[in-house]
């Protein structure tokens, strides 16, 4: 589950990969971002999935990177000792798109993708216009070594 900047955005998708979690169709949860906060993302989903149930063992928590690229790496230098799982990311579905390719240029693959429904339609536009803004920025950093 990918990190996001506000809390209700958080709280959709981690409760989306928790359903998941439970419906079988995904047997960890990595839950991934840092963000810009004294606390990351990552560990206020962890805490949060550890409130709605979801064992530690089932839990596996990235709170170093700061976006969608460093997301992709940071998942993949996790997932690389573990034998190249296959990915099921959860998103908000306008970031979707770019997420799956970015992860997959961080050597991952990736099951497929799961767009949690927006707050609003406007919220969407608004955010599908910074995904065409952030895409081009994303690709060359991605591409680019470290």
């Amino acid at each position: 589950m990918l990190g996001c900047r506000g809390k209700a955005g958080l709280i959709r998708r981690l409760d989306h990969g928790i359903r998941l979690f439970r419906s079988g169709a995904a047997p960890l949860l990595l839950l991934s971002g840092g963000g810009t906060g004294p606390v990351p993302e990552a560990e206020i989903m962890h805490q949060m999935a550890l409130a709605r149930g979801v064992p530690e063992t089932a839990l596996l928590v990235e709170p170093r990177s700061r976006d969608t690229v460093e997301n992709a790496r940071e998942t993949a230098r996790l997932l690389r000792p573990r034998g190249g799982c296959l990915v099921l990311l959860v998103s908000d579905r306008v970031h979707l798109p770019r997420a799956a390719l970015l992860f997959r240029l961080a050597g991952l693959r990736i099951a497929g993708w799961v767009g949690v429904p927006p707050t609003s339609t406007r919220w969407e536009v608004g955010a599908a216009v910074r995904e065409c803004a952030t895409f081009p920025k994303s690709l060359v950093r991605a591409l680019l070594p470290r």
